[in-house]
């Protein structure tokens, strides 16, 4: 476990209007000004975009699953600001739904509004913390506090501990999508199945 701490600085209120990507509309907004930390949480509609859904077989590094989404969906998600490498890093997460049928995911690369997605950014100041691309997992994670100077026998123990911890946890019996009830496995299969082309 990592933690730092720190305070709460501006508090801004933004308005995504038709039309705009709200990816990039909040992304471009953190930039102008100058959030170095912080966490939003936004809820509206999209029109369309795309999301990760989990991985394609649960192994480490992940392959991730897409799902593309169209048609007017409602929203509501929060998100991570951090440092990157090129500028604050800008993790979402939320949910969508429509007639019935709801996604959950990581939202990327694009999410147009449809009428309007509001946003509460809330900016954190005094914390040590950036994103970092991890190696072994392939995906960049939030580094918090200082950094130690890395102790490679000490890292080997932790990892084995806690791989043989992750054995003794593991559940015997693991739910089947097929035993879902009501027809359930059917609709998340039709949900997820990957666009063709």
């Amino acid at each position: 476990m990592q933690y730092t701490e720190g305070q709460i600085g501006r508090v801004f209120v933004v308005r995504i209007d038709d039309g705009e990507d709200m990816l990039h509309a909040i992304r471009q907004f953190v930039v102008d000004k100058n959030i170095q930390a912080g966490s939003i949480q936004f809820l509206g509609a999209l029109m369309n975009g795309r999301m990760v859904t989990g991985p394609e077989e649960p192994v480490i590094p992940p392959v991730p699953h897409f799902v593309l989404f169209e048609g007017g969906w409602e929203v509501f998600g929060v998100g991570t600001i951090y440092p990157g490498d090129d500028g604050p890093h800008i993790h979402f997460h939320g949910s969508v739904g429509r007639s019935g049928h709801a996604l959950t995911g990581c939202l990327r690369e694009k999410a147009v509004t449809y009428l309007i997605v509001e946003a509460v950014i809330t900016e954190f100041t005094g914390l040590t913390a950036r994103r970092e691309f991890d190696e072994k997992m392939q995906v960049h994670l939030p580094m918090l506090g200082e950094r130690k100077p890395a102790d490679k026998k000490q890292q080997k123990l932790q990892i084995a501990g806690e791989e043989e911890k992750k054995k003794e946890q593991a559940p015997e019996k693991e739910e089947k999508a097929d035993d879902l009830p009501g027809g359930l496995a059917e609709i998340i299969r039709d949900l997820t199945r990957r666009p063709s082309g």
